[in-house]
């Protein structure tokens, strides 16, 4: 299986394990909502993965909430699916690895 590699800095090990279990559990919330179309609740995990991405550092995590966000608010399911599709693909396949070690 293909991975993504992040590299972080020691003293950040812990904010970036913190922030990728939040992921993952947006994740299945985001699979959640989109069987019970709830485009509310895909803006507001989006919302999160915009902000919270960009100040950790993980830009793809920002992008797609900002893609995700735009698609919910549209209400446009295929769009947010493939949205999730992709962020759930990201988070099954990332991995972190300290600097320097």
């Amino acid at each position: 299986m293909e991975r993504v590699t992040v590299t972080t800095e020691a003293s950040m090990e812990g904010t970036i394990d913190n922030f990728l279990l939040m992921r993952h559990r947006d994740v299945e919330s985001l699979k959640e909502a989109l069987v019970t179309d709830d485009f509310e609740r895909m803006m507001n995990i989006a919302k999160d993965l915009n902000n919270e991405g960009r100040c950790c550092g993980f830009d793809f995590v920002s992008s797609i909430g900002t893609k995700l966000y735009a698609a919910a608010s549209e209400k446009n399911k295929l769009a947010s699916e493939i949205c999730v599709d992709f962020f759930s693909w990201y988070m099954a396949r990332i991995r972190t690895e300290v600097f320097g070690e």
